[in-house]
């Protein structure tokens, strides 16, 4: 039986999973998603007081050609379970990815999104332990040539605060230039 760490926050669940494939919304919340628990816990159930699931305003990724049309759309939130305790220590973090709002493709295009956690943190004392977890989007659009990637990051936390890190969002055009105005 392992030792449980209250102030060493783990990442459990998924890593790494696709949540659009080839324009298709490919994600099973069922199993895709992260959590950042006590060390020597497995199961997140084993917690309590779980509260949420909180989300994120919506953020998108657009690319538009060089005549303005829109290629390919993603939308989505950040949504994560936070609160969980062990034996009233903590505030934990399960079932953290995203919803989707939006997949959109043009005919001669391809969208895949692919969403990543990492980064399991105790953004709190060693007392009083915060899980935390990274979540990063990455949206990418390509038609017959070139493939546009744009990355976004969430900081999600089991006190239900989130922090926006490096996030690319808006609207781009698809040589990979600056944002376009639309």
């Amino acid at each position: 039986h392992a030792q449980i760490d209250p102030a060493t926050v783990v990442e459990i669940g998924e890593a790494l999973y696709e949540a659009v494939k080839d324009n298709q919304p490919v994600i099973n919340t069922a199993v895709d998603w992260a959590g950042a628990v006590p060390k020597g816990v497995t199961d997140w159930t084993k917690l309590e007081n779980w509260k949420g699931p909180a989300q994120s305003d919506s953020f998108y990724i657009e690319f538009k050609n060089g005549i303005g049309m829109k290629l390919t759309k993603f939308a989505w939130r950040f949504v994560w379970k936070y609160g969980g305790d062990m034996n009233g220590v903590g505030k934990y973090v399960t079932q953290a990815g995203i919803d989707i709002d939006t997949a959109y493709a043009y005919l001669s295009e391809h969208l895949d999104v692919e969403v990543k956690s990492l980064k399991p943190v105790n953004y709190g004392t060693s007392a009083a332990p915060i899980g935390g977890v990274d979540v990063q989007v990455s949206v990418s659009s390509h038609g017959l040539f070139e493939k546009t990637t744009k990355v976004c990051t969430m900081t999600v936390k089991g006190d239900g605060t989130s922090a926006l890190g490096t996030c690319e969002s808006g609207t781009f055009g698809h040589d990979g230039g600056e944002a376009v105005v639309v």
